[in-house]
């Protein structure tokens, strides 16, 4: 041993040879981790790269098939290396029960660095932050948010995305050359959310002028703040809706003592979240419902059916809850296509998956929720269109095996508090488009429906129908594109 050792000092006999060696030892160290792979040894996946990880096949197709592949072949608890950090993949119900934990801040899916201190830093700019009509600010954060999803994507990534996940020791220094260097990609997001932060700011002094001027004993608060004429936000109960979630957060830290009341920041940050949650998913449960009931018009007249006998009247909470058929297709919509496909949970604790295996604590646990929801395991006939398995008479030989199987929003304490919105917007929705059109697919859509995961999962390609007014004197069938997508090569 000792000779083995002799025999190669004089390898480091020069000091270019020496610090030659220094840089091999740290980018092998870096680009490798061994103690990080020695930790999850246990797990089984398949081989990363150095520095990239399982990056290339993430990033050559859709991620959320490339994860359920891993899971077939590996397991219903897998590894993969986003970079040089790995994620646990969990696709087994009893484990996607458990609280493991909360979202990490930190989480590479989120987007690339800098990113979360544009939101405070550059509020008071951006379009959504001069005046306007309550159209022009909704087109304003509409815009915005398809932004921050569009920047989401991997191939539409800021180049420091890649950086931050190859390179996470050197996070700080990557984080602070995106703000202050940004790319065109780091900047389109930072401007989007810059947008985001600057209506917020606008609901929050609303807010707080429309409670000024009812504390001064005005009554009814006048003025735009009170949603008088040329008012941006309709006023309900004062500037802002009193059931909403901006008015909970400021309503909240007026009584709150001062380490516990939300900074104006984290009021922009929550709100944000919300957009971000409510807006594309929403979006992309209908296109693809359209879709689901354009490729299945038995189902589609099995829907108009059941709106048709509801009438005409207005839509209330009570009569979208006495419509089944619908909710079983945005359930049966929500089972094939989750918005978000995974859900990502950071563990507190060393966490014990059975059979040997065990997370380590800090793991970033990916539960992969798309291939529960099509494991033939689970469900019967998983690839089949069958909005029957959630009914009555279809749910005990169609419906899921295990209660936790089906998890769109979630499961347990940490489900989505956003649900019940969700589905009576989209429930909504589906009513007034059905109440008055056939849907049918247009030529122009691609098959098969090709998908794409960034931070949710989108028609690659968008979602092309056909919609004909059946209204006595109607103009003819009429094309629409309900997810946003590059136009065809024709168009």
């Amino acid at each position: 041993m000792l000779e083995n050792t002799m025999s190669f000092l004089p390898l480091l006999d020069h000091p270019l040879k020496a610090v030659a060696f220094a840089i091999l030892a740290v980018l092998t160290w870096l680009g490798w981790y061994p103690i990080r792979r020695w930790r999850y040894r246990s797990l089984p996946g398949p081989f990363g790269l150095p520095f990239l990880g399982n990056l290339p096949s993430l990033a050559s197709g859709d991620a959320t098939e490339f994860l359920n592949r891993c899971i077939a072949k590996y397991g219903n608890v897998t590894k993969i290396w986003f970079g040089t950090r790995p994620w646990v993949v969990v696709a087994e119900p009893s484990l996607v029960r458990v609280d493991f934990g909360t979202t990490d801040d930190d989480d590479p899916g989120q987007g690339g660095g800098g990113q979360g201190e544009a939101v405070g830093g550059k509020a008071g700019a951006g379009a959504a932050a001069q005046g306007g009509d309550a159209a022009s600010a909704g087109r304003a954060l509409m815009h915005a948010c398809t932004a921050v999803f569009r920047c989401l994507q991997l191939e539409n990534a800021t180049v420091y995305l890649p950086l931050q996940l190859i390179f996470p020791s050197l996070r700080p220094i990557i984080r602070w050359l995106a703000a202050h260097l940004p790319d065109r990609a780091q900047a389109d997001n930072m401007s989007a959310r810059s947008a985001v932060a600057s209506a917020s700011r606008r609901l929050m002094e609303a807010w707080q002028e429309s409670k000024a001027a009812a504390a001064a004993g005005a009554g009814e608060a006048q003025g735009p703040a009170a949603g008088g004429a040329g008012s941006v936000f309709r006023s309900v109960g004062g500037g802002i809706s009193g059931s909403s979630f901006m008015a909970a957060m400021m309503e909240g830290r007026r009584g709150a003592g001062r380490e516990e009341r939300l900074s104006d920041i984290e009021v922009i940050a929550q709100g944000f979240t919300f957009l971000l949650a409510g807006f594309e998913t929403t979006a992309d449960t209908l296109a693809l419902a359209a879709f689901l009931l354009a490729t299945h018009p038995e189902a589609a007249a099995r829907l108009q059916a059941e709106v048709e006998a509801m009438g005409a009247g207005e839509l209330t909470a009570e009569l979208l809850a006495q419509l089944p058929y619908t909710d079983a297709v945005l359930q049966e919509t929500l089972r094939l296509y989750p918005p978000l496909p995974f859900l990502m949970r950071e563990a507190r604790e060393d966490v014990d998956m059975g059979e040997g295996r065990v997370a380590p604590k800090g793991s970033f646990l990916a539960l992969q929720i798309h291939a529960m929801h099509t494991s033939p395991e689970l469900f019967p006939h998983p690839d089949r269109f069958m909005p029957e398995r959630w009914l009555p008479e279809g749910r005990a030989a169609l419906g899921p095996a295990d209660p936790h199987a089906y998890a769109p929003f979630g499961v347990g304490a940490r489900m989505c508090v956003g649900y019940k919105l969700a589905n009576m917007v989209a429930k909504a929705a589906l009513v007034r488009t059905f109440a008055r059109f056939d849907v049918s697919l247009h030529p122009r859509q691609p098959l098969p429906l090709r998908m794409r995961t960034g931070l949710s999962r989108v028609p690659a390609d968008g979602v092309w129908v056909s919609l004909r007014d059946r209204r006595a004197g109607a103009p003819p069938a009429t094309a629409l594109a309900t997810a946003a997508a590059p136009p065809p090569a024709d168009s």
